[in-house]
C-alpha cells in the first residue's frame, strides 16, 4: 500500500506550482512595473530585499513542482499521454533552476552587490543607464521563468483533469 503522499501527489505539486506560477505572475506584471514607477534609484535599493526573500521560497516551490511531478509520472501506468505531460511539467519546473543560476544569477549578484555599496554610502560601479539596463534585463529574464512556469501549471491543472481514467503502480 502506497504512502498517502503518493496517493495526493499530483494534487501537491500543483499547488506548489501554482503558487510558484503565481508569485512570479505577480512580480511581472505588478511588483516590477510598481519599483519603475518608483524610479532607478528606489528601484535599485528595493532588488535586493525582494530577491533574497523570494529566492528561497521560489527555489523550494520550483523543486518541489518539479520533482512532485516526475515521480507523480512514473506512478502513472495506463497512460502514455498522461505520464509525458506530467514528465514534461517536472521538467519544466527544473529546468527554471539551471536557467536561474546560469543566466540570472550573475545579474542578480551583481545588482545586489552595487546595491549594498551604494545603500553603505558608496558610489554605484554602474552608470544610471547601465542600472537600469540590468533591472529591465533581470525583467525580462524573469519573464521566462514566468511564462513557463504559468503554462506548466495550466497544464497541470488539465492533468488533473484527466486523473478519472488513471491507474497508479502501487
Amino acid at each position: 500500500m502506497p504512502h498517502p503522499l503518493f496517493n495526493n501527489l499530483d494534487g501537491l505539486t500543483t499547488v506548489s506550482a501554482g503558487l510558484f506560477a503565481g508569485t512570479a505572475f505577480y512580480m511581472s506584471t505588478q511588483e516590477v512595473p510598481a519599483m519603475r514607477d518608483l524610479g532607478l534609484d528606489e528601484n535599485w535599493r528595493f532588488f535586493p530585499y525582494m530577491y533574497h526573500r523570494a529566492f528561497i521560497a521560489q527555489g523550494s516551490l520550483c523543486s518541489l513542482a518539479g520533482v512532485g511531478s516526475i515521480t507523480h509520472a512514473l506512478r502513472i501506468i495506463n497512460s502514455d499521454f498522461d505520464r509525458k505531460l506530467w514528465l514534461g511539467v517536472g521538467a519544466t519546473f527544473l529546468a527554471v533552476l539551471p536557467y536561474t543560476f546560469i543566466v540570472m544569477v550573475p545579474t542578480n549578484n551583481a545588482i545586489c552587490e552595487d546595491s549594498k555599496r551604494v545603500t553603505e554610502g558608496g558610489q554605484s560601479r554602474f552608470e544610471t543607464g547601465r542600472r537600469r539596463e540590468m533591472l529591465e534585463t533581470w525583467s525580462y529574464m524573469h519573464l521566462v521563468r514566468t511564462i513557463g512556469s504559468c503554462v506548466a501549471f495550466g497544464v497541470m491543472v488539465y492533468g488533473l483533469a484527466r486523473h478519472g481514467h488513471l491507474v497508479f503502480k502501487q
